[in-house]
Parts: structure tokens; sequence; C-alpha cells
């Protein structure tokens, strides 16, 4: 089953299609001036434009890459430093060292995942254009509509065309059969099944050339015949409508057999925008045959390829010591396989695209690989500082000279400074002869009662050691109080 959506896209992604679906019309008409009319070549023409479009998101990305190729060893050395230690000085002595690092090569955490954060959405428009091309182009709508057009005008064209959907297997989103009532010959009120000209072109956007087939087999002696086959009962209840089968108005059988022949022209002419590779269909899944299978084993490979000369700049790549270098790597291998599993079950054209993004991100990764080995790291450390800086102060937020200070300090020093509070509060209650009267002995006997032993960085530590010190504070008031 085929899941396409057709009807121009709403929510967040609408302003990312509105400007796709411009190209893409745009190209599509460009090429028809060269009487050159094949929606696979008007996609893989979109994919080169869309890449040039996120051309900067993509340097962006490979600087972000470049800048942790350098940085990623000094993180390392201080997750190793402080491997196995958990307590909380030693957390935030870690902390404090990486954030110097980031903050010395002027980037984040989440600076390399900015760039693809940023482009996910447009990734996402640019596949719900590729699925909706007669949504957004205009030629390619018209050949479609001129059908819904006839078809709208013939009677019980709704359940007809629901029934054929179901019968082979048509999904389309945000489908909504409509009930309106009107008036026979014989003044008999009726219901009738409506659907719209854009669900109609939904539907028809995904016959490929054997739906097409079944589509014109009206020859009512054929017992193949989708006419023969319609169930209203089916309808009204598959899609909820509330109303009785003897209310429906019946449909026009002949109307649909004159149909056929006043649409062949435009189902040649929509098959052959459609045609790959001299006779696939792109709205076909190509599957594991010849010449389809090509589709399926080129996007495999380009992927392969484009996936090696992405990490080829790489100096982490062979790190074994480096767990998210190794995952990359195995993903290296098995995104290219999936590729090509997925390739073959969906719609030629989606494979066609990728085979299309994954050569001309190839070609653009080589040139920014060159480009960016020409680029001096230290340079680009101290504009990416620059930056931040200026993103700072604008923020009024300080520079990172206490953290670095902290970063200075020793993780020894800082528990050893830790220690000492606990251990002379510690000391201070439960050695009565360092208090100056036997009050603060009493005390300390009393606390002995409910003497635990705690980890000195857990908070039932830091909530005893407040506790203690204002006891203490109490005894020396009083003290001072009974001198006086």
């Amino acid at each position: 089953m085929n899941l396409m959506f057709l009807t121009q896209v709403g929510g967040i992604l609408k302003p990312f299609a509105w400007v796709f679906g411009i190209v893409m019309n745009a190209i599509y008409e460009f090429v028809s001036l060269m009487n050159i009319h094949s929606i696979a070549v008007c996609v893989i023409i979109f994919t080169f434009v869309t890449k040039m479009l996120m051309l900067p998101l993509t340097i962006k990305q490979q600087k972000a890459t470049k800048l942790s190729s350098q940085m990623n060893p000094e993180i390392m050395k201080i997750q190793e430093k402080y491997k196995g230690k958990k307590d909380e000085a030693s957390m935030r002595k870690q902390q404090a060292e990486m954030q110097a690092v980031y903050e010395k090569y002027g980037t984040t955490p989440m600076s390399g995942c900015l760039p693809l954060l940023i482009s996910l959405p447009i990734m996402f428009a640019l596949y719900r254009v590729i699925y909706a091309i007669p949504a957004y182009v205009n030629d390619i709508g018209e050949m479609y509509g001129t059908i819904a057009d006839q078809i709208m005008s013939i009677q019980g064209y709704g359940q007809a065309m629901l029934s054929f959907v179901k019968e082979n297997g048509i999904a389309v989103s945000g489908l909504k059969p409509l009930i309106d009532v009107v008036k026979g010959v014989d003044d008999i009120t009726y219901n009738i099944i409506t659907l719209t000209k854009e669900n109609l072109i939904d539907i028809m956007y995904q016959f490929n050339t054997s739906t097409w087939e079944a589509f014109r087999n009206v020859n009512l002696a054929d017992a193949e015949s989708w006419l023969n086959t319609i169930d209203i009962t089916k309808v009204i209840q598959n899609y909820s409508l509330g109303v009785s089968v003897e209310s429906i108005q019946p449909v026009d059988v002949a109307g649909f057999v004159a149909l056929v022949p006043n649409i062949q022209e435009s189902v040649t002419e929509i098959i052959s925008v459609n045609s790959f590779l001299g006779g696939l269909n792109i709205l076909n899944a190509p599957g594991w045959s010849f010449p389809g299978i090509i589709i399926p084993l080129l996007a495999a490979l380009t992927q392969f390829v484009q996936s090696k000369v992405a990490m080829a700049g790489n100096k982490q790549q062979n790190n074994v010591d480096n767990p998210a270098a190794q995952s990359m790597k195995m993903m290296n291998y098995v995104m290219p396989l999936m590729s090509m599993f997925f390739c073959a079950m969906l719609p030629i054209c989606v494979g066609l695209y990728w085979v299309a993004s994954a050569v001309f991100g190839t070609i653009q990764t080589i040139f920014i690989n060159r480009y960016m080995d020409k680029v001096d790291v230290t340079e680009l450390m101290e504009a990416n500082a620059a930056k931040a800086a200026k993103k700072r102060a604008k923020k009024g937020i300080t520079t990172g000279s206490q953290m670095a200070e902290v970063a200075k300090t020793s993780t020894k020093s800082i528990q050893t400074e830790e220690s000492k509070k606990f251990n002379n509060a510690y000391d201070y209650k439960n050695n009565p002869s360092s208090g100056k009267n036997s009050n603060k002995g009493a005390k300390a006997g009393e606390y002995k009662r409910s003497d635990v032993s705690y980890s000195a960085s857990s908070i039932s530590a830091n909530a005893n050691l407040l506790k203690r010190n204002f006891e203490r504070q109490n005894a020396e008031n009083t003290e001072n109080t009974e001198k006086e």
C-alpha cells in the first residue's frame, strides 16, 4: 500500500514546501521550453538546485567537523582523566575543564548538530514536494485536473472512485468524503458522495501504469472490470458516512464507459511524463527485477561513496578509542544497505532523489574538503571564539574567566577543602573535650544517638553539615550570653 500526501502541506513545513514548490515549477517550465517533459529530469535538476541552496549549511557543518577532529582528542583526555570518578567535586572539575576547551575553540557541544537541526524541516519539505508534484507544478496539476473535472461530472463518481481506491490499495492522507442531498428527475431525494477536485488529483497521482490500465477497463462484459465490483455498502462502512445504501444515488455506469475515450490522450501524456529508463514509471516501486533494481543498487552505492568521502578528512574516524567514530564507521555500511532495501519498496521518484542527492552531495563534499584543507584551524578557532565572545557580550554574559580558574584547580585540592569543612564540623560535635564547657559535650552525646556515616558528596552530608554549623553558632551565642 502506498501512502502519499499530495495536497500542499501545511503547518511548519508550509513555507519551506512553498518555496521549493516554486523552484520545482520553474524547473519544469524551463525544461519544457526544450521540449523535455519528464518529472524524473526535473527531480534531478531540483535536487541539484536545493543542494546549492543548502550549501551554506553544508559548509558550516564541515567547519564544525574540522573543529571537532581537532577538539575531540582534548575532550577524550579530560574524560579519561576523570574516568570512574563519580563524586560531585570531580564531576564539576571535569565539566569546568571541558567547558574551557569548548570556549577555547569557540564552540558548544550542540554546535555541530545545529546545521542538521536546521536542515531537517527543509529535508521534510523537499520530500513533500517530490511526493506532491501536481500540487506544486502547474502543468502537471492541469493534466490531472482535466481528468478530475470530467470524473466529477459523472453521477455517483464519489462511491465509484472510493470503491476503486479500496480495491487497488490506495490510501490518501486527509481524504474526507462528504454527503450532499440532491433531487432526481423523479423528484426523489438522494444522498450523493462527493470528493473535492484536490482529493481526486491526490488519488490519481498514485496511479502507476498498471493502475491506469485497470481504471480504463470499463468493459461491462469483462468480469474483471472495476465497474462490476463497486460495493457501496463497504464504502459507507469504511468512511462511516452514516447513510443507508438505498438513499445513495446510483452510479452512472454509462458515464464512466463514455469517459475512457475522452481521457485517453491525458492519460497517455501523464504516463509519458512519469516514465523513466524507457518504460519504468517513477510512481512504481522498482522491486528486485531488472531494470528497476538499478535504482536501489545506485542508491546504496552512491550513499556509501558519499559517506566515505565525507569521513575522509576526519582524523578521528579510525580511532578505536572513540566510540562515536566506531559507531559512525558502522553506520557507513548499514545505512547504504537500508537505503537499498527502502528504495526497492518505495516509488522510483524517491530512489531517484536519493541517488541524485548522494551524487551531488559527494561532489560538494570533495570541493568543500579541498577548501577546508586550506583553512587554518587556529584562525577558525579565533574567529569562532570572537563570535562567541561577541554573542555573550550582547547578552551581558562575562567571559569564562571564572571557569578557567576553576579548571586550573586540581580535583585533589577541591576534595581536601570539602573534606576539611566536613571533618571539622564532625570533630567539633563528636569530641566533647574540644568544647569550652560541658554543655557542648552533652549536645555531642545527643548527636551520637543519631550518628550516621554519610558520603562527603551526598545531600545528607551537606544537610548535616549545615545543621552542625547552626548548632555550633547557637552554642557560641549561648556561651557569650552566659559570660555577659
